[in-house]
């Protein structure tokens, strides 16, 4: 929460909370933690970066993290399908080619390349989410629920950060605030859905394991469920815990965290992401049998990690199928 000099201080919730990573060295999760740790106000999380996203600030704005415009959603619909100018050559028709040498003449193309592209394999066929009924869970900016509104998607998107659903409402008007932990006590969501993705949710909360095991009851028989959390590669290294150490203990408001976030990006334009990483109270790395497991537990088969080909993973990408 913020106090009357913009500064940035812990609310009670949060006080009270016990951090896995700073007091006890925990940084990849085992199911015997659940249960172990407190929630804090998620709603506080992620809000700034969005806000700052929406303000069009420098490093928070045209990145693939979190833009919505044709170009990247494009980008986005390429790494879900392989099909590439999905949504520019219906708009362009024959001029297409022509737009974009343009744009790698002028360096464009290259710049949405800031912040990494995705490695999924087996794609998803381009008719795959026409006609389906889909949940984004932590929509953010909204980048995933304009990509299957695109692909003919009726789309549901949830968030805890008002800056984030004020992000999405601008092409989606069915969003709604909702906190993960929440979903049981809303019947209207449970086996609802065909296709949910919940991207980078779960692994930045107190209990991942209850946190996905909420995710995957909205998933109807017959659904398919798609979640990414961190592995225990980058996100579990000695730098990264170093600094999420500092900005967290350190740097006492959202200007010395900008600061901050700002020294440390190799590429100013990607400062999303190391604010992204950093600014939630916790922070887990997931191992890949694990996440497997919950998913066989909730009921799904055909269960498969989306990205096996990518060359530096930091997360695990799964789908599976629920019976």
């Amino acid at each position: 929460m913020k106090n009357l000099s913009g500064e940035l201080s812990y609310s009670r919730q949060d006080m009270s909370a016990r951090n896995p990573d700073f007091e006890d060295g925990l940084v990849i999760w085992s199911d015997e933690y659940s249960g172990r740790y407190q929630p804090v106000a998620y709603s506080e999380q992620f809000d700034d970066q969005w806000r700052l996203f929406l303000e069009k600030k420098q490093g928070f704005h045209a990145h693939t993290g979190v833009e919505t415009s044709d170009p990247y959603i494009d980008d986005r619909i390429a790494e879900l399908t392989g099909v590439h100018g999905y949504l520019e050559q219906r708009r362009f028709g024959p001029i297409y080619p022509m737009i974009t040498a343009a744009r790698r003449l002028m360096g464009s193309e290259s710049r949405r390349e800031v912040g990494g592209k995705l490695y999924l394999n087996p794609k998803f066929p381009i008719d795959y989410f026409q006609g389906k009924s889909c949940l984004d869970i932590g929509c953010g900016a909204g980048r995933w629920t304009r990509t299957l509104l695109s692909l003919g998607g009726r789309v549901k998107s949830v968030d805890v950060s008002e800056n984030a659903i004020q992000s999405t409402r601008r092409f989606n008007p069915d969003t709604e605030i909702l906190n993960i932990f929440d979903i049981p006590k809303r019947p209207e969501f449970h086996k609802k859905f065909d296709f949910v993705l919940c991207w980078g949710v779960v692994m930045c909360t107190h209990d991942p394991k209850v946190a996905f095991e909420n995710v995957a009851s909205t998933v109807k028989h017959g659904g398919s469920l798609y979640v990414m959390v961190y592995a225990p590669t980058y996100h579990a290294s000695k730098q990264v815990r170093d600094w999420r150490r500092k900005f967290h203990r350190e740097c006492g408001n959202i200007q010395e965290k900008l600061n901050f976030v700002f020294e440390i990006a190799q590429d100013p334009n990607n400062a999303i992401n190391y604010m992204d990483m950093l600014n939630t109270f916790y922070n887990w790395t997931i191992r890949e049998d694990v996440i497997h497991k919950w998913y066989r537990d909730a009921g799904f088969t055909e269960v498969t990690t989306l990205n096996k080909e990518e060359p530096h993973n930091c997360g695990w990408h799964v789908l599976g199928k629920k019976k």
